[in-house]
């Protein structure tokens, strides 16, 4: 599998040297908009006073029925000395009524007043008329620059799906070169298992083994066989696609992800010479929960499965068997469609049937220059603009600043197909939050049927570019 054609990361070690001292990528004063406001006061940080109660009355009372029953029952309860008093201000359209306070209380502090109304036995309930926020920008502070999630014209509308889905509870597998440490993505990864079966691509010193961590996958000049005999530094890939699709949001650090409460676990199946069918093929029946010999069961399956991976090549009867067995499991299978500006029918195993092939989008709603299409192409999903090294019209994730063995963390821009994947595997994610009983072709309809058009590319984009609030939308709980 030529991992660098579906990552293509120009001058990456140029890139690298972007960064700063503290291991965030710099970002331009002045190149691109801010995104959407702060995060509004209350919407993260606790509730304002409260300045009127919602109070709902028994079916069948007077005041239930009436304004006056309402002010006479208020005038008539019995307040205690210094207690806050109440004012009938009017009747809401679900028959309860809105109380004014003669001034503002503390949240912690209602409970003597709603304690004095619900003791009156003809009172249903009291509650505070709560302020209710528009959903805020989450603080990580590199969230402005990612357009891929909230950009209007050019971006996935994932802010907008927040309210219904975050992802929680849902486990999506990245079949990828493995999980370099980090803290913005820990909490949120579980364990998985390296199915690199050449202790030299491998680079960890042995074959398959519990251990997922991404050791590096850099090599020099004569290393590997061809296509892989060049040189290149580690590329920390399956870290920055597990960080589109998981990274802890509104942290207060670095970025922000798509489906920030679902959880990640790494299957590692490429190394410093790529990947090969047989490895590829059991972590995907691994993940899913299949069986493979020699291999301890997966105490965890996967429900969605991230593969950013592939070759220009049929879809050979190994890897449709494995999609295949993965898919009986109700496991849905999401592929990149590769980096070639070529028809994605000649690449797998974007190119098998039972997986949602993506092909990738730029910032302003177009095929990226790179990306493959065709006939093939399922969805398209925020991919980068690319051509050149690395930067915020790119995606930005989760990274390492090792060039050869893991380094410090940090975060980086890459582009390429394998950035587009990740996102709809993550809108998986939401939409089996939203229900858990979806299918995988159910999941692929909800997808497809809810994108937005992308005229310029008419159908070598599939159904067009991705919006994950409709999608959350459109599935009933």
């Amino acid at each position: 599998m030529n991992l660098s054609r579906y990552t293509r990361t120009a001058a990456l070690a140029a890139a690298l040297s972007a960064l700063l001292g503290t291991g965030v990528l710099a970002a331009p004063a002045t190149a691109h908009p801010a995104g959407p406001a702060a995060p509004s006061p209350g919407s993260d940080h606790g509730q304002p006073e409260v300045r009127r109660l919602i109070v709902g009355y028994k079916p069948g009372t007077a005041q239930a029925r009436s304004d006056a029953a309402v002010r006479k029952s208020i005038e008539a309860q019995p307040q205690a000395a210094g207690e806050q008093a109440v004012r009938f201000e009017r009747r809401l359209a679900t028959g309860a009524v809105l109380l004014d306070l003669k001034e503002p209380v503390a949240p912690g502090d209602l409970h003597k007043i709603t304690s004095r109304l619900t003791a009156d036995k003809d009172v249903a309930y009291a509650q505070p008329d709560a302020t209710v926020y528009p959903m805020a920008a989450p603080d990580d502070p590199l969230y402005p620059l990612q357009w891929d999630l909230y950009e209007e014209r050019g971006g996935m509308n994932v802010p907008d799906a927040w309210p219904l889905s975050t992802g929680k509870g849902v486990q999506v597998a990245v079949i990828d070169s493995g999980y370099a440490t980090h803290s913005d993505l820990d909490a949120n990864i579980v364990d998985g298992y390296d199915f690199v079966s050449d202790p030299k691509s491998a680079r960890d010193g042995d074959g398959r083994d519990d251990n997922y961590h991404d050791p590096g996958t850099w090599r020099l000049e004569g290393y590997c066989p061809a296509p892989f005999d060049h040189a290149v530094p580690s590329s920390w890939h399956g870290t920055h696609v597990a960080g589109t699709i998981a990274a802890q949001t509104n942290n207060g650090k670095g970025v922000a992800s798509t489906a920030y409460d679902a959880k990640v676990q790494p299957v590692r199946a490429l190394g410093a010479c790529g990947g090969t069918e047989a490895d590829i093929g059991e972590a995907l029946i691994w993940a899913s929960g299949g069986s493979v010999p020699d291999v301890p069961d997966n105490p965890a399956p996967s429900k969605v499965v991230n593969m950013s991976l592939g070759y220009k090549a049929p879809c050979s009867p190994f890897f449709q068997d494995s999609i295949n067995a993965a898919a009986r499991r109700g496991v849905t299978v999401v592929v990149s469609a590769g980096n070639d500006n070529a028809n994605a029918s000649d690449y797998a195993p974007g190119n098998c049937t039972n997986v949602i092939t993506v092909a990738a989008s730029n910032r302003n709603a177009e095929r990226a220059q790179y990306s493959n299409y065709g006939s093939r192409i399922d969805i398209t999903a925020p991919g980068g603009k690319g051509g050149g090294i690395g930067g915020p019209d790119d995606i930005g994730s989760t990274y390492n600043q090792g060039k050869t063995d893991p380094g410090r963390e940090t975060y980086g821009y890459l582009y390429g197909t394998s950035m587009a994947a990740p996102h709809i595997s993550a809108l998986a994610a939401l939409l089996l939050q939203r229900n858990p009983n979806l299918t995988p072709a159910q999941i692929e309809q909800a997808i497809t049927t809810t994108a937005r058009p992308m005229p310029s590319c008419g159908s070598n984009c599939g159904a067009g570019l991705a919006d994950a609030a409709k999608a959350v939308r459109s599935v009933r709980p």
